[in-house]
C-alpha cells in the first residue's frame, strides 16, 4: 500500500476522504444506536419506571453498549487503516 500524497491541497483532501469513508458503517451505526439508547433512557426516566426494572431501560442499555462498542471497533479499524497507510 503506498502512503498518500500529502504534500499538496488536493492530496491531502483526497486522503480524508478516504480516511473518512473507512468504517463508515460501523461508525455510523454504532452513534445511531447510541442516540437511539439515550432517546430510550430519557423515556425511562421520564415515565418514572426504574432503569433496571424495565424493558425499555435494559433495551436502553444494551443500545448504549453495542452502539458505544460499534462505534470504538469502527474508530479502531480507521486508526488500523491509517498507521499500515504511512507505513507505505
Amino acid at each position: 500500500m503506498a502512503r498518500p500524497d500529502l504534500g499538496t491541497i488536493e492530496g491531502r483532501r483526497a486522503y480524508g476522504a478516504e480516511l473518512a469513508g473507512i468504517a463508515r458503517p460501523w461508525r455510523h451505526f454504532g452513534l445511531g444506536l447510541v442516540m437511539l439508547g439515550f432517546v430510550l433512557l430519557i423515556a425511562t426516566r421520564l415515565s418514572d419506571a426504574s432503569v433496571w426494572h424495565s424493558g425499555t431501560g435494559r433495551t436502553a442499555l444494551a443500545a448504549l453498549v453495542v452502539g458505544w462498542t460499534l462505534a470504538i471497533v469502527g474508530i479502531a479499524k480507521r486508526t488500523r487503516y491509517h498507521r499500515r497507510r504511512m507505513a507505505g
